[in-house]
């Protein structure tokens, strides 16, 4: 399987099958073409798009998953292969690891990721301040230092069953965000007028983008439990609900600060442009948030003793969950460097 990305953001295109390519066209028009064996993943990003059996049955040969994400980020839907789906014995396990020691063990070890990266982040935007702005340098250590505290609480979590510590692990994973979150409106320049981090019917342009962000993120997340064969609506730091799919929330918390506010925060300080239509990210802004993200996929980190791209990191911790679940390994998060 390929490693490119085929992000399609127009209006009134058609995706088709052509020998052994897909084809774009508007107006009856081939606007691009791209070898399957080059792709990795095609992400749907408009509404306003038709595609082919054809196609559909030439991705699910070829391992190439097809994500539809709404213009706000929102994942609607996923067409994979049904392949990806033939191990039952990690499914089995998985269900098992919610009702004893492994689930508490996992809602804690996803909570801690996000957090000691939203730490590393910090470090990060410090070391950028620290002699340009002191006040604002010593401001974010001062946060650093509250959420380091916040934190300390995960190791006094006890518990059987994920369900009696879910409340607290949530508490302190949303304590240590509030805190976060300030800096990050610090750290961006006055004139975005960032309100403060809001997910569902945010309207303003840092909001927007990183919604955007973690759309193309959570496609990834969702492809990577897929392949590590497990059941991504059987999660454990997020409760259950109907169509709700709680494992793949677990594990991005893992990656939204390295991948998504890492790269939407730099670009944005840089001074790359960005535009609201109506509220939401127009066409231009959201293919180029995508390429940028899809890029920092490719990027290298360092994971357990070498570097690898973060899109390989994210598929390795995936399976590393499935190999905890079936009690072959330790599972430990995936935290940044910086």
């Amino acid at each position: 399987m390929g490693s490119e990305s085929l992000v399609v953001s127009d209006y009134g295109i058609f995706i088709g099958k052509k020998s052994e390519r897909v084809v774009l066209k508007k107006k009856k028009k081939i606007i691009k073409e791209v070898p399957f064996f080059k792709l990795k993943e095609i992400l749907i990003t408009t509404s306003a798009v038709s595609l082919s059996a054809a196609l559909v049955h030439e991705c699910a040969k070829a391992g190439i998953q097809i994500d539809f994400i709404s213009y706000n980020g929102d994942h609607l839907a996923k067409l994979s292969s049904s392949a990806m789906l033939g191990t039952i014995k990690t499914r089995r396990e998985q269900l098992f690891a919610y009702q004893d020691q492994r689930g508490v063990e996992l809602a804690i070890a996803f909570a801690k990721g996000k957090i000691e990266n939203q730490i590393v982040l910090l470090k990060y935007l410090a070391k950028y301040r620290k002699k340009k702005d002191q006040n604002l340098y010593s401001l974010i250590y001062d946060q650093i230092d509250r959420i380091k505290r916040i934190s300390a609480e995960l190791k006094e979590i006890e518990g059987q069953r994920v369900d009696e510590v879910r409340e607290y692990i949530l508490s302190v994973e949303g304590r240590a965000a509030k805190e976060y979150w300030q800096v990050v409106k610090e750290v961006l320049p006055d004139e975005l007028d960032f309100p403060g981090r809001k997910t569902q019917g945010a309207n303003d342009l840092v909001n927007s983008l990183l919604n955007y962000g973690y759309g193309i993120l959570y496609s990834r997340v969702s492809s990577a439990i897929l392949r590590a064969g497990l059941d991504q609506y059987a999660g454990f730091l997020h409760a259950d609900r109907p169509g709700k799919p709680s494992l793949t929330l677990d594990l991005i918390e893992e990656f939204r600060q390295t991948v998504v506010d890492k790269t939407t925060i730099g670009l944005l300080n840089q001074g790359m442009k960005f535009e609201l239509e109506q509220g939401r990210l127009e066409k231009e802004s959201r293919k180029k948030l995508a390429k940028k993200i899809l890029d920092r996929l490719k990027s290298k980190e360092r994971y357990e003793g070498k570097k690898y791209r973060l899109e390989v990191i994210l598929q390795r911790q995936a399976r590393r969950a499935a190999s905890f679940i079936r009690k072959d390994r330790a599972y430990s998060p995936f935290i940044s460097g910086w």
